[in-house]
């Protein structure tokens, strides 16, 4: 095919003399026979089309045209010309016509194109003249263009577009032959028919090329609507497989192929038509459905199955990340910000999150824990999370091309799930991710704080690079920034914090990050979370933090004193000073409870062995006057006493708690020889009943049956013999030390019985437990707390902006406290109340819901 751009002659006009001598031949003979000249040129024509030009003489034939428009007879020559030519292609379109096969008629066709194209050019060159003058004047079509223009209308749109339908019918067949897998023939055929139909231009008044040519006008409307047909034929049936994966990857795999064909066959300008034809047929239609599908037809749900298969069973399942990447690409195509793909997996993430605790529950329960504790389960669940959180990570980094939007869903979905609202904990399955983050934390620092490290720590140290205590607090660090509720993790935190202190033997362990003396791990943590939440927030935990220090200082100048006493009476103590003001309500709150009132009546009888150094410690506490502005009581609930008792197999020291202590120090001997050495307590073989116990300590019930189940029941520290031998104790027992007791350590450490162990025991009196106490307290101190911010937080924002409308003032709220926790309306609306009755606020005469800060 010659393109149109060669169309013009390079034959150059006739010499002067030549051009000369015919202007004086028309000049001097009036008349010329313009028939006579016209046989000539279309005889020539003729055999141009015919494709004998080698007889032909062009400097002839140019000098009769030119002579003819040169005599004014141009519109006439232009008439002809088109006719005859008209003439041709009728004939050769009755060829083209009479062939039935698909292939020799898209060959016949190209043939008498290129053909009719070759001869057009040798006829422009013959009608240069023709061109020049009577064509530019009379603004017609260039002879090349005619040609192209009657090739269009005698042969293409001729008898009802019987050519061109034809065309435009096997042109379609053949793609969809090869949409369809087969392997065609006729590729370079389809490419050469398209490129001629680009070419077939209409025209409009004055024979003026216009407007959209043959493709555009009636092929690519076909085109479009056929293979709409085809789109919806083809997305049907993958959509039958009903199988998730295998639509994916056929859909992408044709969408790859038929972006090819178009390249191949088709102009750049028909691509995103077709293109947003094929996205909204086959994804944008089809693609929630397919997300939706359910496990077994692997729809999302079965995509998404690997991650939490490897948090829970700890297994190494490989991800279906090619197609999650498929998938990504797929909706890109008709949503670049990805809006489907991310609400769907905040859904999956969000309904797997939810199931996680019950799951873990199970896998607990299969490795033979009826009931696990609560650390147990903190420990489990904020492991799994974070495991969550690595497994999507990597889907995240090799799927979705690390897309930030996709990772804020992500982030978001496990927020979700994580921060349950208070409201549904109702379910057995609902979690408490402030409580059990800080119950995750207290764990590991007690683990962190024993002498020599467990099985866990050394496994972290061996399989990692960096300390368990680096691995520890990041971790925390990063569970921390899913939770919502940040003051209540901080509530629940100080709580841990304070029975940490309180209960433990001595200070907290001091641990550098790389396991070398020189830290404390309280305030290695502190610094860390603090450089994370701001001071400010922790300032609480920071005050305590503070009694631990001057409580160890203390300690440090008392045992100087003691070590320079004569008095054999006073024991070594290791001191716990609170400033009840800054420790939690739960565990402080009754201590005068243990003190003697005005009339010197106390509940608490502390052992004669402790009085002395009671006693002393008082006169060093008050000395110099350092603490008279200063009260000070003794609480015996928390910390612990270290025994020395010598059974008859052997000599143990057992460190049990205050209250246990006590208990056992009523077996401790009293009475002596006659030579005055007291008589072992296995000799006096005291024995005695619940109620004496309960009075000669002063122990309160539900703690003092605890405690005796925890030296007279409990198999492995059982220091003394209860009769009758029951689970529970009663009010008719008895008690006397266990002279058989048996321990392979010469250390023992007797550990109190739960709380929620002795439930049934307290469960007739319906008596809260310490738990239960401890856990209502700390709510009461989150609720308090966020009245307090949620006044403070309306009084600066109302200072700044002096009036604003309620719902302003909530959305201002909202912001200012979201990386505190979430205030509900309700909380709001009360303090808003609590401050107008304050004369902080007043509200508009006019407008009830528009307030005004009261200066």
């Amino acid at each position: 095919m010659i393109p149109a751009g060669n169309r013009r002659s390079k034959i150059r006009p006739p010499r002067k003399s030549l051009v000369s001598s015919s202007l004086e031949s028309s000049t001097t003979d009036p008349t010329v026979d313009y028939e006579k000249s016209w046989s000539i040129l279309s005889n020539a024509i003729i055999q141009i089309q015919n494709k004998s030009v080698s007889n032909l003489s062009y400097e002839q034939l140019y000098r009769k045209a030119y002579i003819l428009v040169l005599r004014k007879y141009g519109g006439k020559l232009y008439d002809n010309v088109a006719a005859l030519i008209t003439h041709h292609l009728l004939n050769r379109r009755d060829y083209l016509v009479s062939l039935t096969d698909s292939e020799q008629f898209m060959k016949a066709t190209l043939t008498e194109w290129d053909e009719h194209l070759q001869s057009m050019k040798f006829i422009s060159d013959v009608l240069m003249y023709l061109n020049r003058v009577y064509v530019k004047e009379h603004k017609k079509l260039l002879i090349y263009d005619l040609g192209i223009q009657l090739f269009k209308d005698n042969v293409i749109k001729y008898s009802d577009d019987q050519v061109g339908k034809k065309i435009v019918e096997i042109v379609i067949s053949e793609i969809t032959r090869n949409r369809n897998g087969e392997v065609i023939t006729t590729n370079m055929y389809i490419t050469k028919l398209i490129n001629m139909l680009e070419l077939l231009v209409e025209s409009g008044s004055g024979d003026i090329q216009f407007g959209e040519n043959y493709y555009q006008s009636s092929f690519e409307p076909a085109f479009l609507a056929s293979s709409e047909t085809f789109f919806y034929r083809l997305s049907s049936e993958y959509v039958n497989y009903n199988l998730g994966t295998r639509y994916i990857q056929s859909t992408s795999k044709f969408i790859k192929d038929e972006e090819s064909r178009v390249n191949f066959y088709l102009p750049e300008s028909t691509y995103p038509k077709l293109n947003e034809l094929m996205n909204n047929i086959m994804i944008k239609d089809k693609i929630d459905t397919i997300l939706s599908l359910p496990y077994d037809q692997q729809g999302l749900s079965y995509l998404l199955q690997p991650v939490i298969t490897n948090v829970i069973e700890g297994s190494n399942e490989r991800y279906h990340i090619q197609d999650l990447k498929t998938l990504y690409d797929l909706i890109g195509r008709i949503d670049e910000e990805q809006g489907i793909l991310r609400n769907k997996l905040k859904q999956h993430i969000i309904a797997q999150g939810e199931d996680l605790p019950k799951q873990i529950r199970r896998s607990l329960e299969n490795s033979g824990e009826k009931r696990p504790n609560p650390a147990t389960f903190a420990i489990k669940w904020i492991e799994a999370v974070l495991k969550y959180h690595e497994e999507f990570a990597v889907i995240h980094k090799e799927s979705f091309y690390q897309d930030s939007t996709v990772s804020q869903a992500i982030t978001y979905a496990m927020r979700e799930f994580i921060n349950v609202p208070p409201s549904a904990r109702k379910d057995t399955n609902a979690v408490n991710a402030p409580e059990l983050l800080s119950i995750y934390m207290d764990y590991h620092i007690k683990q962190i704080g024993k002498p020599s490290p467990s099985k866990e720590i050394d496994a972290i140290n061996t399989s990692d690079s960096r300390d368990y205590v680096d691995i520890f607090i990041e971790k925390s660090i990063q569970f921390l920034r899913f939770i919502k509720d940040k003051d209540a993790f901080e509530a629940h935190y100080a709580n841990h914090f304070a029975k940490r202190f309180l209960s433990s033997k001595s200070g907290s362990q001091v641990i550098s990050s790389n396991n070398k003396m020189g830290i404390d791990i309280e305030e290695l943590l502190l610094s860390k979370l603090g450089e994370e939440m701001g001071t400010t927030s922790l300032d609480k935990i920071i005050r305590m933090n503070k009694d631990i220090k001057l409580s160890k200082d203390i300690t440090t100048d008392w045992k100087k004193l003691l070590s320079q006493s004569t008095k054999k009476e006073l024991i070594d103590v290791e001191l716990k000073i609170c400033n009840v003001n800054d420790w939690p309500k739960s565990m402080v709150k009754d201590y005068k409870a243990f003190t003697s009132d005005e009339n010197g009546q106390t509940s608490f009888i502390w052992s004669k062995q402790l009085r002395p150094t009671i006693r002393e410690f008082e006169e060093f506490w008050f000395s110099g006057k350092k603490n008279d502005n200063k009260s000070l009581y003794w609480s015996p609930k928390f910390g612990s006493i270290d025994l020395r008792i010598t059974y008859p197999s052997r000599t143990y020291d057992i460190n049990l708690s205050t209250y246990a202590g006590i208990i056992m120090l009523l077996f401790a001997p009293q009475s002596t020889d006659n030579y005055g050495n007291l008589v072992s307590a296995f000799e006096e073989n005291k024995e005695l009943s619940y109620e004496e116990i309960k009075e000669l300590t002063g122990i309160a019930e539900i703690d003092l049956k605890r405690h005796l189940q925890s030296i007279a029941v409990a198999p492995r520290s059982r220091l003394l013999i209860k009769s009758p031998m029951t689970k529970d104790v009663n009010d008719n027992d008895r008690f006397k030390l266990n002279e058989k007791f048996k321990s392979p350590s010469v250390k023992v450490k007797v550990l109190t019985v739960s709380a929620a162990s002795s439930v049934a025991a307290n469960a007739q009196t319906k008596v809260k437990t310490e738990q239960e106490e401890e856990a209502d307290e700390v709510k009461a101190n989150i609720l308090e707390g966020r009245k307090l911010e949620v006044n403070a937080a309306i009084v600066r924002i109302m200072k700044s902006r002096h009036t604003l409308k309620h719902n302003e003032l909530i959305e201002e709220l909202t912001k200012q406290l979201s990386n505190r926790f979430q205030p509900s309306i309700s909380l709001i609306k009360q303090r808003v109340e609590d401050l107008i009755e304050k004369e902080y606020l007043k509200r508009d005469e006019e407008a009830s819901n528009v307030y005004h800060y009261v200066a």
